[in-house]
């Protein structure tokens, strides 16, 4: 404990080198290095700082690890060097990876559990492994297989030198950028990449790059247009996997449109996405971002995809004011069998994920009973997409301009409980800034749904007096049927605020940070072609409401009456 925290106090360079002065301890004891340039041989002699970096400079010539690392002898004394070395000959000495790649010294770490669960869940029947993007080399635990791993950073080269000397690993390690310079080249064609049997990738989340993709010769990437690297590296894994692949990627790839949906498009009509595994949040990786792990098969026998939600009870046990995995064997039990559990796991066919537009959200496979029981209700109707009915698109931001006319902006806590919503309480100037005001401004009878934030809310927008607009947490939904305009929209604002509507509607959203649903699922939501009879029907409903809740409201006012005037 006491070494630890001595550990943690150091600057980045002393920990640096007092773990690349243990190395060179442990190859001296073990009789890998000539004997002049030996630990014991510097440190029976007069301490000479100078001298320390000759023998490194020679070291360099046969050992990766010194050729890597630059001792600096100009910021440590004959003192400090003298402290290192009685450290290194009388403590044993954390795990390197533990002591360099930790929640406190690094945002992007990956435990110790999620580096054992993708390494299990690989079945570490592998006999090499391939680790992309390496930027902590936690998954080094667990196996005793030859790894092959890069990174850009100078760090990540010398740590995985460290690995290999002080753990008896072997971790064959290129500095580089592989999206950029891929380096594991097959040996027999210097134009193709070489395959592995299996490859874990942890990449960067989300980093903002322009990649020029015409200079990669190996035909990796196909969807230019994203700024974001996530498919990029995703790219990268696929081209260098033979067998088996797991990458980690934000929640939100599973569901997000563009670019990401097209991708998605790829992995299913490829059949190469065998598994989708939720992780919990917040928890177990470096970061506040909601992770998923996608499994890669290029040996898949069938059509279907496993979906897994870790995010649960089950699987979870408090450790302090950590939440960690209670067992990682049951996990990988529950995988290799792909076992179906009530609102944990399941097997969905792959028509289903096309008729869901490829959508990967977990929210759309494994469902409450209770939602289950809803969905049945609605096959006792004949269905059509709201699109078809209906135009629909989310409101765009219209800024204060300080002067100009009046609009009235619309957000979710405006929207009343029934009837008509006729007026809100926020005012913006717009003056330079009409064609747009022209383009987004409310009508008559347009139904209004918060899908972003507070999710779920319905207003159906009266009589306009003054512009309106909605704010950008609204989808503004407009009935096509100029004709039957305000009895068409009531019906779609009587099922959306049903208990129906509001099911369906929540089994969308994705985020738990910021909870929402595409304009796209809104679009293809299925809506109950409703007979003349069911119209009307509604539009008493709807009518009904708004009288009852005129006498809650004249109720409320007594109440508040009474209370204002205790005892007269």
């Amino acid at each position: 404990m006491e070494i630890l925290k001595l550990l943690e106090n150091l600057e980045n360079h002393s920990l640096e080198t007092i773990y690349v002065l243990k190395a060179w301890k442990k190859l001296s004891d073990e009789k890998k290095i000539d004997k002049k340039y030996s630990f014991e041989n510097f440190y029976n002699q007069e301490i000479n700082v100078e001298n320390l970096l000759n023998i490194f400079n020679n070291l360099s010539k046969t050992v990766k690890l010194f050729n890597i690392y630059k001792f600096n002898p100009e910021i440590y004394n004959k003192k400090d060097l003298i402290e290192m070395l009685n450290i290194v000959k009388k403590e044993t000495l954390p795990n390197v990876n533990e002591i360099f790649y930790n929640s406190k010294t690094d945002g992007s770490y990956v435990s110790d559990q999620i580096a054992e669960l993708g390494i299990k869940l690989l079945d570490n029947n592998f006999e090499e492994l391939y680790v992309p993007f390496t930027h902590s080399f936690s998954y080094a635990n667990f196996t005793n297989k030859k790894i092959y791993a890069d990174f850009y950073m100078t760090k990540a080269a010398i740590i995985a030198e460290l690995i290999n000397i002080l753990e008896n690993k072997d971790i064959e390690f290129h500095m580089t950028n592989a999206l950029k310079e891929p380096t594991f080249i097959d040996k027999n064609a210097s134009h193709l990449l070489r395959k592995f049997d299996c490859v874990l990738s942890f990449p960067p989340i989300r980093v903002i790059e322009e990649l020029d993709i015409s200079k990669d010769i190996f035909d990796r990437f196909h969807f230019p247009k994203s700024k974001v690297l996530d498919i990029a590296h995703f790219e990268h894994v696929i081209a260098q996997t033979k067998n088996k692949a797991l990458i980690s990627l934000p929640v939100g790839f599973t569901y997000r449109s563009n670019n990401e949906e097209n991708f998605r498009k790829k992995l299913i009509e490829e059949n190469l996405l065998e598994t989708i595994i939720i992780l919990p949040r917040n928890i177990l990786l470096g970061t506040q971002t909601e992770m998923t792990f996608f499994i890669i098969n290029k040996n898949k026998l069938d059509n279907k995809i496993y979906f897994l939600n870790l995010n649960n009870d089950s699987f979870l046990i408090k450790s302090g004011k950590k939440t960690i995995f209670k067992d990682i064997n049951e996990i990988c039990d529950v995988y290799n069998n792909r076992k179906e559990i009530s609102n944990i796991s399941t097997i969905v066919e792959k028509e289903q994920i096309i008729n869901n537009n490829y959508s990967l959200a977990i929210d759309r496979y494994i469902q409450d009973p209770i939602f289950e029981n809803i969905q049945n209700k609605l096959e006792g109707f004949e269905l059509i997409a709201l699109e078809k009915i209906a135009d629909v698109r989310r409101s765009q931001l219209l800024k204060d301009e300080e002067k100009g006319i009046n609009v009235y902006e619309i957000s979710p806590s405006d929207f009343i409980s029934s009837n008509f919503t006729l007026e809100c309480g926020k005012i913006k100037k717009i003056d330079k800034n009409i064609k747009k005001l022209e383009l987004y401004k409310l009508e008559p009878y347009d139904v209004l749904l918060s899908t972003k934030g507070t999710i779920g809310g319905v207003a159906i927008i009266g009589e306009i007096k003054e512009p309106m607009v909605a704010s950008q947490a609204i989808q503004v939904i407009r009935i096509k049927d100029t004709n039957n305009k305000k009895n068409k929209a009531i019906t779609l604002y009587m099922f959306l605020k049903s208990d129906l509507g509001q099911s369906i509607l929540s089994s969308l959203v994705f985020g738990t940070v910021m909870p929402q649903i595409s304009t796209d699922e809104i679009k293809q939501l299925n809506i109950p072609i409703l007979s003349k009879e069911q119209e009307f029907k509604l539009i008493e409903n709807f009518e009904l409401e708004n009288r009852l809740n005129e006498e809650i409201n004249e109720i409320n006012k007594k109440i508040k009456l009474i209370h204002r005037n205790f005892l007269n």
